[in-house]
């Protein structure tokens, strides 16, 4: 018995310390509408070279994946590192607000197939985050 409230004990103490944020969120307040700053974000990809992958126009979202083929890992589950962006324009009380938020995911082969698993955003990720954000979010 006083084994078992052990183990949940531990169990649960773990499971508190475990997660946490693993993106990076930065934000500004361009001068533009949304959909020019989306337009801008979206240009910014091309020569980042980010592949877009999703794009809503009425909701001024788009989302962009980068593989980085300079990361190799020990692990024989381990197929390669994507780094992915997603820019949200709104319109606020006070002009365009611009959300940008890197990612940055490890694709691994399981037995249950592809898995994506999200760990810390890269520096490079947060590098192009940020280049993002100057070129497209200026007031």
């Amino acid at each position: 018995m006083t084994t078992s409230r052990s183990v949940l004990a531990t169990l649960l103490v773990l499971g508190a310390c475990g997660g946490g944020t693993q993106y990076t969120t930065l934000t500004a307040s361009p001068a533009a509408g949304p959909a020019a700053v989306i337009d801008c974000v979206r240009s910014q990809f091309g020569k980042l070279d980010y592949q877009q992958v999703a794009y809503d126009v009425q909701g001024h979202r788009v989302v962009a994946k980068k593989t980085d083929a300079t990361v190799t890992r020990a692990d024989p589950q381990f197929l390669r590192l994507v780094n992915q962006i997603e820019a949200e324009a709104t319109t606020e009380a006070s002009g365009t607000g611009l959300k940008v938020v890197a990612h940055t995911i490890s694709q691994l082969s399981t037995h249950r197939g592809p898995t994506d698993v999200e760990e810390k955003a890269s520096a490079q990720v947060n590098r192009d985050a940020e280049t993002i954000l100057q070129a497209c979010g200026k007031p």
